[in-house]
Order: structure tokens, then sequence, then C-alpha cells
């Protein structure tokens, strides 16, 4: 939900700005400071924007802002509560999947919207829990039940049991049973290491079927989103995946025909997009345990822990990066996240680039290399031996000359000539700022005037220091 929907129907009145409006409740952090409610970027912790909480309408328009009687903290803790209320069923979905306990919350989700009869069995064919369908009459599974047909004991389902390990794929498939009046749908749901569970849609209103599948698809991504199921489900001739992502990490030029070979895939096609996430680990016995990580690929390579997560859904990182970041604080030690990739034989470049968002960033926390992206290819540009004969010899003669000048200028550039900001940023007076501003440009004869000069200005004072 947006956050301007969100707001509609928790207070009477309030004011955001384009960069609010837009604003997924679900995808950011939002925090109390002073009298504001800042709105953060889940991965990069970037501020987004501010809201005011006030008690009446202040006189700049251009500021967001929330009308509300209480105090701020009253309010703030009244939105959070709102805010959890709305994704609290992601909360019980989790429970129930991640300790493996029978799956009323799930059910309690479906039951509202599914047609048809749920059942749900774990691995071994365990009958976890089911929905009523209609509740008019009494269906077909229940039946079955009660005659001891489908257990609800820990005892195995032969029946089911017989069919499941036939040689015929039939998830996603219309079965039919004998002994079992109504053909059901069989949806596997696949989890970490080779467990999973079933969904079965007991056919009683059959042309309700898509319908149901629709609902079913959504909840499950929801949970797949929210517990980390591990959908990567890709293996290696002979199991031994790990090793080789460390192959192609240790051969960067490994042919696509031998990574396709020992794969049981298409390297080429990814069902869902992944990242890499590097966890720097100075010691061999840190290990963030508990965390959703567990839920995906992981091995030791160089300094890192080298995980391979799933991008299908923001909830995912942003699960990851809320568990995560406590721990990273704790021991004193960093992470980085790569972009998202679909092709498996780009691992390499991948593993690279959360390798330099840790090179380049915070040394404690997380690091995404979409933040630093633009100082990466500085610094790769910056390696090239013949660069100088291309920067201004004016810029550089200020840089070996003053180089409180020169940080003055670089930050007034990159502050896009906004004097305001970097007056702020450098922690000095206008009037100081102006003083040297106008020393550069009649001392040194730089232009910072001129337009058409302000891109190489820029790009010279950059890859200079």
């Amino acid at each position: 939900m947006k956050l301007k929907l969100f707001l509609d129907s928790i207070v009477d009145r309030y004011n955001l700005n384009n960069e609010l409006l837009d604003v997924e409740i679900n995808q950011v952090n939002f925090k109390l400071h002073s009298k504001t409610i800042q709105v953060v970027d889940p991965l990069g912790q970037q501020l987004i924007g501010n809201i005011l909480i006030v008690d009446q309408r202040p006189c700049n328009n251009d500021e967001s802002w929330l009308i509300t009687k209480n105090s701020a903290t009253i309010f703030f803790t009244e939105f959070q509560s709102k805010i959890i209320q709305y994704l609290k069923w992601e909360d019980q979905l989790s429970q129930s999947l991640s300790y493996k306990q029978p799956v009323k919350r799930i059910l309690h989700v479906l039951q509202q919207k599914i047609i048809n009869p749920l059942l749900i069995f774990d691995s071994s064919l365990k009958l976890l829990g089911h929905s009523s369908g209609n509740r008019n009459q009494l269906t077909d599974w229940q039946k079955s039940v009660r005659a001891g047909y489908i257990s609800v004991s820990g005892k195995t389902n032969s029946k089911l049991a017989e069919l499941f390990n036939s040689t015929e794929i039939i998830s996603g498939r219309v079965c039919r049973l004998s002994g079992f009046k109504l053909p059901f749908y069989l949806q596997e749901i696949i989890l970490r290491n080779d467990d999973h569970f079933y969904m079965i849609i007991v056919l009683e209103e059959q042309s309700k079927l898509q319908k149901d599948l629709a609902v079913i698809e959504s909840v499950t991504d929801k949970i797949a989103a929210t517990v980390g199921l591990h959908n990567f489900p890709y293996q290696s001739r002979g199991g031994n995946l790990e090793g080789l992502l460390r192959d192609i990490l240790v051969r960067p030029n490994i042919s696509i025909n031998e990574i396709q070979n020992r794969l049981q895939f298409d390297p080429h096609r990814l069902k869902r997009p992944l990242r890499v996430l590097c966890l720097k680990t100075p010691h061999s016995n840190l290990q963030p345990l508990g965390t959703i990580l567990t839920k995906f690929v992981v091995f030791h390579y160089e300094q890192y822990d080298v995980y391979v997560i799933e991008d299908s859904n923001p909830t995912i990182l942003k699960t990851i990066i809320q568990e995560l970041d406590p721990y990273l604080k704790a021991n004193s030690t960093c992470a980085g996240i790569s972009n998202a990739f679909t092709q498996l034989h780009q691992f390499n470049q991948f593993y690279q680039q959360a390798d330099r968002a840790i090179k380049l960033g915070k040394s404690v926390g997380i690091n995404g290399y979409h933040d630093y992206i633009a100082a990466d290819l500085i610094d790769h540009i910056s390696q090239d031996q013949s660069l100088s004969n291309y920067l201004s010899k004016k810029v550089l003669e200020l840089k070996e000359k003053d180089q409180k000048l020169f940080q003055t200028l670089k930050t007034f550039l990159i502050n896009r000539e906004n004097k305001k900001e970097t007056a702020i940023e450098l922690q000095i007076h206008r009037s100081t700022l102006n003083y040297r501003l106008s020393k550069i440009e009649e001392k040194y004869n730089i232009e910072l005037t001129t337009p058409n000069q302000y891109l190489y200005t820029l790009l010279s004072t950059l890859l200079i220091d």
C-alpha cells in the first residue's frame, strides 16, 4: 500500500511532497527523530524524506506534514502500531512456517478467499491443517478423514504417498485418486534442503479453480518473501552447487558450456533474480545464526561468507537487512550486497560488486553496491595511466597549492552549486564560502558560472582527488 493511501485511513489532514507520495510502506523504515518521522530506504539506509508532526498547518507548503492533537511520540507509536497491524499477517505466516507448527495462520489468510476446500501436508504427508470450503455440506475430504482414508496423525498417507512418489510429475496438475470422489489440484512448495510441503485444493467447484490459484500464488509469494523460502531449486550434477559457484569465482573465464554441463538447468535462465551478499568474517566462528540467511546457499571464499540470496520480492531484502544489521554492529563487521542478476554465469561479476561495496562503504553495517557504483566507476577510470592528459590543469594546480580551496570547490560542485548545502556541509558561514569561491575564480581562473564547464570541472576534481 502506498503511504498516501495508508495515511488516508488514519489521519484527517496531511500533506506529502512528491518524493513521499508513492512510497510503499512495506519497503521502507519509519523512524522518529524529535518531532519528525524519517522515511528511510531499508537497503542504503538513506533518508527519503521527513514528515513533520504538527498541531496546526505549517506556513511552508513545500514540507510534508501530519496534523495531530497528540504529542509526536504518542502519534508515532500509534502510527507504527497501525503499520504493524497492517503487515501482521506476514508475521503470522512467518511463525507458522519457520517452526513447522500447524499452518492455522496460513489457513486463516486463505480461508477468507479460497472457495474450494484446502488441505496442507508436510513433506512426510502429515496433514498440517485444512480449510472448510463450503460450510453448508460435508466435503469429500472430511468424509475421507473420518473414514481413515486421509490420516491426520503422523502416519504416512499411503495412497497419497504412492501418488506423490510416482514418476509422473503431478505438481501443478489436477489429479484423481481411487476412493477419493472429487478431483484435486496439487501444488508443491519447495523449501531449503529439499524440504517441502503440499497444498491440495479439493475441486468442489472446478470453475473457481483459477481464482483460487491466483489467491494461493499471491499468498505463497508472501510466504517466500516473509519467511525466505528457498525458491532456488537449482542443483549441480553431483549435488555440489556450492563447489560450482566457488569454481566460477576462482576461474573467471570458465566457459558457459562447462557451467551448463555441470548444472541441471540453463545458466542463462534463472527462475528468480538473485543477489550476492558477502559477509566479512574476521573470525571463523562468526555465523549469523537465527537469521533469514540460513535459508540460502552459502560457502566460504577468501575472507567472506558468500550468500546467494533471492531477490524476487522487496520484503526478502528488507528482512535480511533488518535481521543482519544488529548482528553486524554487535560483531563490528560489515556486509556488501550486489545488484540483482538473472544469469548464473554472471555470478563472478556480481560477487565483485559485493566485494567493492565493502571496500568502498562503511566498515560496520550493510553496504549496497548501488550506493557506491559512481565511486567505483571513478576509481576504475583513475587507474588509467593517461588520465592526467585529460584533466583540468587549473584544478590540478589548485589541488597542489591549496587543499582547503580544492575541497571547497569539490563540495560545491557535488552539491550542484547549491551554496546553502555546501556551507552546511563544510560548516562555514555563507560569506566565507562566497570569499573562497571568488578566490578560486580570480586566483586560479576556474570559471564557476559557465554551464558547459560544470561537468568537466566536476569530473576533474573527483578524478584528481
